[in-house]
Formats: C-alpha cells, sequence, structure tokens
C-alpha cells in the first residue's frame, strides 16, 4: 500500500484542478445568486437606487462587498477551465462527442442559470459561460486543422479567431471572450513549459479590459502550475452536471431567502 502510494505522481489531476474550477463557479454564483440577486435585489436597481441603499442600510455595504470578493473569485475559474477545454480535446478520441456533451451542458444549465441570476425563466441579455466552451472548442478544432506554420493557416486561425469573438458578443455569453482569450494563449504555449506560467499570467490581466475583476485571474495559473497530468478519479456524469446542479442549488436557497 504504501509502495502504491509513493508511486502516485504528486501534484493535482485533471480531476483535483476540475474540483478547485467548481469551488471558484460556486463561489461566484453565490455572489450573485444569493448576495446580489435574492437578498439585494441588485438586478431592479439603477444607479441611484443602489446608491440610495448603501447609505441607508449598512448591511448592505457589507454584503455588496462580500459578492464583490465572491465575482473576483469566480474570475479565477476561467483559467482552470480554459485549460482543462485544451487538455480535454488534445486527448479526445472523439471530437465530435465531446463537442456535444460540452454544448449539451450549456445547453441544460441555460435555464437554471437564469433563474438563479435572475428569477427568470428567459434572460434574452446573456447567455451561461458553458456556452462559450463550446465555441472555444470549435476554435480549437480550427486551430488543430490549420497549426502548420504558414501565413494562409495563421490568417485562418486569426478569422476564426476574430469570429468566434463577435459569437460571443452576438450571442451575449457572459465571460466569452476571456474564455476565449485565455483558451487560445492556452493553446500557444501547450508544448512550452518554460514561458507557461507567465504568458498565462500576462494573459489573465489582459482580461481585465474586459473586466476588472479578473485583476486576481492569474493566481489560477499557480494552481495549473502543479498539474500532473494524471486525469484522477472520473466521473463523467458528476464532471457534466455538477455545473447546472451548482445553478440549481443557487436559484432554490434564492427562492427560499426571497
Amino acid at each position: 500500500m504504501n509502495e502504491t502510494l509513493r508511486e502516485r505522481p504528486r501534484g493535482l489531476t485533471a480531476n483535483g484542478l476540475r474540483l478547485w474550477g467548481m469551488l471558484c463557479v460556486c463561489a461566484g454564483m453565490a455572489g450573485r445568486g444569493l448576495l446580489q440577486n435574492a437578498m439585494l435585489g441588485l438586478n431592479g436597481l439603477n444607479s441611484a437606487q443602489l446608491l440610495k441603499l448603501l447609505e441607508t442600510d449598512p448591511d448592505a455595504m457589507s454584503m455588496v462587498t462580500v459578492a464583490l470578493v465572491l465575482e473576483v473569485i469566480f474570475t479565477c475559474a476561467a483559467p482552470i477551465f480554459a485549460f482543462l477545454l485544451v487538455e480535454g480535446f488534445t486527448h479526445t478520441g472523439d471530437f465530435v462527442k465531446y463537442l456535444l456533451r460540452v454544448a449539451g451542458v450549456a445547453v441544460i444549465a441555460e435555464i437554471p442559470y437564469n433563474l438563479a441570476l435572475s428569477g427568470k425563466l428567459l434572460a434574452m441579455d446573456s447567455r451561461n459561460p458553458a456556452f462559450a466552451l463550446a465555441v472555444c472548442l470549435v476554435v480549437l478544432y480550427f486551430y488543430n486543422r490549420y497549426s502548420e506554420k504558414s501565413f494562409n493557416n495563421f490568417f485562418i486561425k486569426g478569422f476564426v479567431t476574430l469570429a468566434a469573438l463577435i459569437w460571443m458578443g452576438m450571442l451575449q455569453i457572459d465571460e466569452g471572450s476571456p474564455l476565449l482569450l485565455l483558451t487560445a494563449v492556452i493553446w500557444a504555449v501547450r508544448n512550452k513549459p518554460n514561458f507557461k506560467a507567465i504568458i498565462g499570467c500576462t494573459a489573465g490581466f489582459a482580461c481585465t479590459i474586459f473586466s476588472l475583476y479578473y485583476l486576481a485571474c492569474p493566481f489560477s495559473f499557480l494552481a495549473l502550475h502543479f498539474y500532473n497530468g494524471e486525469k484522477g478519479e472520473q466521473n463523467r456524469a458528476v464532471n457534466y452536471l455538477s455545473y447546472p446542479a451548482i445553478l440549481v442549488a443557487v436559484w432554490l436557497v434564492g427562492a427560499y431567502l426571497i
């Protein structure tokens, strides 16, 4: 038994990274769904009403502060899931099935996402971030298909990236642009271990052009540094359905608080 334990590689497995990512997602969804939506009702307030609330309710300021911290923690999930997407694409034996699974999670999670964050069954102004992962997976397909160094391939990859960025905006996918940037960078440096951390952290800082909450995003690359290349114990149903389950839980708790 001791010999078996000694033979196990140290560090984080893909399953361990996924757990850290899901904890960040839990924090972000709790901040958005419970504190901001259910307890403070910020979705229905304009700037003047929010300012008045903060001035008249001392507890509101504390809850807003906690919600902001949780939002920062939420952004730390982006590099982790971008990395896992690249790893999954690299090792998958069937790209179409992999894409269908990711897209299926996005579709299943959409209504729980709307309910958790706004209390509405349908929200026309946003899509859940899992759709961004599906778009990024298609982008990775083209990156791999046109991987040889040439001007034509460089042009095609640039065009595909720009098209994906436009689609992210048109579909109003939450966290879409940061996830696309991080996925592209992680793919580009996947075979450059000496530059992975510094280029990844730089990309994380660059995500602040989309949202200042991404200031903490580079810390996720510390977890990625300890990735040992192993899958770990896998349960496909848990891996794919944990995100919708978190959203349903946030929605139910939020409905109780309201």
